[in-house]
């Protein structure tokens, strides 16, 4: 089974922000890979119960199918390599591919009949190594909303959220309250449809 923790420290920054650190990096928004996060939930939030998550990532043509759940540190995610094949099936028809990602969600009581898609939040990602860990400069795209987060998955959570904070004291920024892609993509859909 292909599983990780995944322990990070986040921001959100302004435009302008976001910008000022791209030049400290010498770095330029076409240096991004472009990667749809398609979600998927059941009607009754059955996932976001458990504090979970389910989305297929399109990443260059690879379609990964991952499950993130809580972990007493960080983030336990499942993830699995699915054909286009099963991507279209799984947005069309709602049909999930069996696997590791499928036992999760059953060992979770997840509904899985139930799961139905609901929509792309797309990334623009600058991803590098920093400090003992993975960098990731993020423009994210859903619905009518652009946003800008900066990212740094460490090897603990005292090294993730440190090595942010010196990061953005460095270029004058403040760190602000950041939601998770998941949530901030379903808060903005709970919005429009109200």
């Amino acid at each position: 089974m292909v599983q990780e923790i995944e322990i990070e420290a986040k921001s959100m920054v302004a435009e302008q922000g976001y910008h000022i650190l791209l030049k400290g990096f010498n770095l330029k928004e076409t240096d991004a890979v472009t990667q749809h996060n398609h979600y998927f939930e059941t009607p009754n939030f059955s996932l976001k119960e458990k504090g979970s998550a389910l989305r297929i990532r399109e990443k260059n043509a690879i379609y990964t199918l991952t499950l993130k759940q809580p972990h007493n540190v960080g983030k336990l995610e499942t993830h699995q390599t699915i054909s286009e094949a099963e991507w279209q099936e799984a947005m069309a028809n709602h049909q999930l591919p069996l696997g590791n990602v499928y036992r999760q969600l059953e060992s979770l009581n997840i509904p899985i009949t139930q799961l139905q898609y609901v929509g792309c939040l797309m990334t623009s990602r600058i991803e590098m190594n920093y400090n003992n860990g993975i960098l990731c400069f993020d423009k994210s795209h859903y619905f009518d909303q652009i946003d800008y987060e900066i990212e740094f998955e460490g090897t603990n959570e005292l090294h993730a959220q440190n090595t942010l904070l010196t990061l953005l004291a460095e270029y004058d920024l403040s760190p602000l309250p950041t939601e998770n892609k998941v949530r901030r993509f379903f808060r903005r859909k709970h919005e429009i449809v109200k």
